[in-house]
């Protein structure tokens, strides 16, 4: 008889029940034998590290005693149970979910085992963070909304308040949405010095990893992000996922295994975050970042949101923006345009997004002047090579540069331009970008 399945990796499955008349059981895996009440049934099976076990009884009550027995012989151990009409609403704990017999032939089943998964990774982020008096939730420089929401999702999931679990940048908030999120949420992010993490007992990373801060942050005691992953950094734990759309779908994913409830203003952050990496589910989407925009959608309030989403501009912006399209053209679909001088970092990107519309256009480049950087921000279709490695392979080496398949962005300091290239001129900045670009597009 059929009790228990345990799953090791991938395809290997060991299976537990009553031998009867002799009968042994055929199925895949070994077989062991034994009373399914009984912790010492299962001590003597050795499954893979993380194992999860499936209780699939149809007496609800043998079910209760068969995984209160397991919790006693393998407390590590995951267990999903099936129940019927709530037979076992008052069987609870952490590493026990419940799904009804209908949904184990479905998705639910999936879905489920996945939420098991996740709950494993939220325990192990708790076990590392919670012993810290004071936790770095570290942004990326000029944090974006995906990054912001997951951070504000982390501390939720940590059970902390702003004064134990601070968001906090290296660089300040500057793009006017971003600005008009944190003002509309209520969300502090703190500018802090790479010096300042001292006085942190823990440095959690969402959104980023420590390439990003070349060299001033190369460790963190926990990393979850949704970009390429990179090397050469260290980190107890990480969950990095770039197949995700987002990191907030990967936040919304630990708030639900942990049970936590989503508010409003959490829900509306985090539908924002996946939203604006997303391109509103159109770019680099996945499973499972529409059941994640499906889940904070009715949580959210999207009159806040269209608040956030149409910030002011300043009229130097409008302008910027004639300048530039005076000189935009396409070639070999690649439509090219520098902006000189600008007074907000925004307006490149905007002008990038624009640009990208242009008849013919697969790929779009603005850059511009901003104090003593050159910025560059880069767009293209989303199924052509990666922006991003575009971008780290031209800028790489004199400025920070990377990003996404369909969207990525260079800061490169004008005095390290000038030493590569012997300019700064207009004429020389969109030679070298427009000409660096067909190079690895062409």
């Amino acid at each position: 008889m059929l009790g228990e399945t345990f799953l090791q990796g991938q395809s290997l499955f060991t299976w537990a029940g009553r031998r009867r008349n002799g009968e042994v059981w055929a199925g895949p895996g070994e077989p062991f034998y034994g009373d399914l009440a009984e912790a010492r049934t299962y001590a003597e099976v050795e499954p893979a590290r993380n194992a999860l076990a499936l209780v699939c009884l149809k007496d609800p009550e043998r079910a209760r005693s068969a995984v209160e027995a397991l919790a006693a012989s393998r407390a590590d151990c995951k267990v999903l149970v099936t129940t019927h009409n709530g037979e076992l609403d008052s069987l609870t704990g952490e590493n026990v979910r419940k799904v009804a017999w209908a949904d184990v032939l479905g998705d639910q089943l999936e879905m489920e085992v996945a939420r098991l998964k996740t709950t494993q990774r939220v325990t192990a982020v708790r076990e590392l963070l919670d012993p810290g008096e004071k936790v770095a939730i570290l942004l990326q420089p000029d944090p974006d909304p995906d990054g912001i929401a997951s951070g504000l999702a982390l501390r939720a999931v940590l059970r902390r308040t702003r004064a134990t679990a601070p968001l906090v940048t290296f660089g300040a908030v500057t793009r006017p949405e971003n600005v008009a999120m944190l003002r509309l949420l209520e969300i502090e992010v703190e500018e802090i010095a790479p010096e300042d993490l001292g006085r942190f007992d823990r440095v959690a990373m969402v959104d980023v990893q420590p390439n990003v801060f070349a060299g001033r942050c190369d460790r963190a005691d926990v990393i979850i992000d949704h970009h390429p992953e990179q090397r050469g950094f260290g980190a107890r734990f990480r969950d990095i996922r770039s197949s995700y759309g987002a990191t907030s779908t990967i936040m919304t994913e630990y708030l639900r295994a942990a049970g936590v409830a989503i508010t409003q203003r959490l829900a509306t952050a985090l539908l924002y975050g996946i939203k604006t990496d997303t391109l509103f589910l159109d770019r680099g989407t996945t499973k499972a970042d529409v059941l994640a925009f499906a889940h904070l959608y009715p949580l959210a309030n999207t009159n806040t949101l269209r608040r956030i989403e149409k910030p002011e501009l300043p009229r130097s912006a409008f302008r910027a923006f004639s300048r530039a399209l005076k000189q935009l053209d396409v070639k070999q679909g690649l439509a090219c345009v520098h902006l000189g001088r600008v007074e907000r970092e925004d307006v490149i990107p905007q002008m990038a997004e624009l640009s990208l519309q242009l008849e013919g256009a697969e790929w779009a480049v603005a850059s511009g002047l901003v104090g003593r950087d050159l910025v560059v921000s880069v767009r293209n279709a989303g199924y052509k090579k990666s922006a991003g490695t575009v971008l780290k392979s031209l800028f790489g080496d004199i400025g920070s540069a990377g990003g996404h398949q369909a969207m990525a962005k260079a800061v490169v300091p004008l005095k390290a331009f000038r030493a590569k290239y012997g300019s700064t001129r207009s004429e020389t900045i969109k030679a070298v970008v427009k000409d660096g670009f067909l190079g690895e597009i062409g």
